[in-house]
């Protein structure tokens, strides 16, 4: 008869031991598969802001070298920028972040900047260095309006903020409305790490980080956000 094969079990603490291991290395992995991740959405939402961009510039084209505005009204509704973009855009998916809290039609994705998506229309000869200044970028609602500053950007009112400005600004959203729960997060914390995508008035796109950007809209003359500069 031959010899029974011995099967030699794991002891508990090789067992402790091999658990241990998994869970330092899983301690160490989580976080970089989490920022591959969000290097991911920041490399795609970079990429709708361009698409965004050479949409902007098709329409400037095709309207007299004119920005479109925020939104206007036909007299019996609003129509906003996006959809004034849309005939340019194959996927509404374009239009949003997805970094964004919220994937709203106008909430969690991208704001225009009021100053050059203008209600006025201004055109591009008007802006001295169409490169230099913010036109469509990372924001809490739909504009970024340049009339009111303290409470459209310092507090998130009606989702109204830059992403990650919550963390320097000094100023917190308010509490007591739970609706602003679904905002926090990005409002602290900023989307991109610590920072924001941007498409400029000329339609290029790049990242930046919130605390530049909010220094940029905390000057007097509104900085790069105001084309009159």
């Amino acid at each position: 008869m031959g010899k029974k094969k011995v099967i030699k079990a794991f002891t508990l603490i090789e067992l402790l031991v091999v658990i241990a291991i998994i869970s330092i290395l899983a301690s160490i992995l989580f976080p970089v598969f989490a920022r591959a991740r969000e290097n991911a959405r920041r490399t795609s939402c970079l990429s709708n802001l361009r698409q965004l961009g050479t949409a902007t510039m098709m329409y400037v084209q095709d309207y007299d070298e004119r920005y479109p505005s925020s939104r206007y009204y036909t007299g019996t509704q609003y129509v906003y920028w996006n959809q004034m973009l849309q005939p340019y855009i194959k996927t509404i998916e374009v239009f949003y972040c997805p970094s964004s809290p919220i994937k709203g039609a106008t909430e969690g994705g991208y704001g225009a900047n009021e100053l050059v998506f203008s209600p006025s229309n201004i055109s591009m000869a008007s802006i001295n260095s169409t490169a230099s200044f913010y036109m469509l970028m990372d924001f809490g609602a739909w504009v970024v309006s340049g009339r009111s500053r303290a409470t459209n950007i310092r507090v998130p009112s009606n989702a109204q903020y830059l992403p990650g400005s919550g963390a320097f600004s000094g100023v917190t959203r308010e509490a007591t409305v739970a609706y602003y729960n679904s905002f926090e997060s990005d409002y602290q914390n900023g989307r991109h790490f610590n920072g924001v995508n941007i498409t400029y008035a000329d339609g290029h796109a790049k990242w930046n980080k919130s605390s530049l950007v909010w220094a940029e809209f905390s000057k007097s003359n509104q900085g790069s956000f105001n084309p009159a500069n």
